[in-house]
């Protein structure tokens, strides 16, 4: 006690400048001390670890190895996706690198592997119908040509390349075939002249020709690929399967 009361007796005698700089040494030990020992305690700045990286392994291989580190494997969200098996993880949330205290949730995007498809009925649509129903089921068209039929009246799919009700891939193209109408009586060349290459050869199918030889004309008046010219009027009539040659116009250097 006696110790107590001589220090009481010489901070008495100090000068109030001296007592606030004693206060003030005190204060910023205290400060430095909540700062760099307390704080970082008890907030386990120094338990802190960094997300691994567990895309592309399965679910549970994952969630294995975060609960070894200390960390909280979520399930989250499952998509499709054609490069990741199913099961496998697809996105993590923080990102791998990231340092996180033990404890800390990780929320994981799994695979749901290649989407399966159910082949769609397309013969007895129209082509425009057709056409839809296969971005509706995001498949992907592919080569369309067209035939005379006896049954499907002009412009209704006759055939596809798949046939319905059975599983099929995501983006699989799909081949149509599509009515000309029945078989014409005598064949007649349609004009195909200012028609893109594309529209010109469709009508030529459908006229019951077929494609002859395919040469350039250098122009800078027309856009690539637009028909300049055919080696037969439009208007003649022709045999079944006689071949039209066309000119098409391409970019001039």
């Amino acid at each position: 006690m006696n110790f107590i009361k001589q220090d009481l007796q010489q901070w008495g005698r100090l000068s109030w400048q001296r007592k606030s700089a004693y206060v003030a040494a005190a204060l910023l030990l205290s400060y430095l001390l909540l700062d760099w020992a307390i704080m970082p305690l008890y907030t386990r700045q120094y338990q802190s670890i960094a997300v691994p990286d567990v895309i592309n392994q399965p679910f549970n291989a994952a969630e294995r190895r975060l609960r070894d580190l200390g960390l909280r494997a979520v399930k989250g969200s499952e998509q499709y996706d054609e490069k990741v098996a199913a099961g496998d993880v697809l996105f993590q949330v923080p990102e791998a690198g990231i340092p996180v205290k033990k404890g800390r949730r990780i929320y994981l995007t799994v695979s749901r592997g290649q989407k399966i498809l159910t082949m769609p009925k397309l013969v007895g649509l129209s082509e425009r119908d057709a056409r839809f129903a296969l971005q509706e089921a995001d498949l992907e068209l592919g080569h369309v040509d067209y035939r005379t039929d006896e049954f499907y009246p002009e412009g209704v799919v006759c055939a596809q390349s798949v046939s319905p009700g059975g599983d099929i891939r995501l983006g699989t193209r799909i081949d149509l075939s599509v009515s000309a109408g029945i078989e014409p009586s005598e064949y007649i060349v349609p004009e195909t002249v200012g028609l893109s290459l594309d529209q010109a050869l469709q009508l030529i199918t459908k006229a019951g020709l077929v494609k002859g030889q395919i040469s350039e004309q250098r122009t800078g008046k027309l856009l690539p690929n637009t028909v300049v010219s055919q080696s037969i009027e439009a208007g003649t009539v022709v045999n079944k399967g006689d071949a039209l040659d066309l000119v098409i116009s391409v970019l001039e250097e």
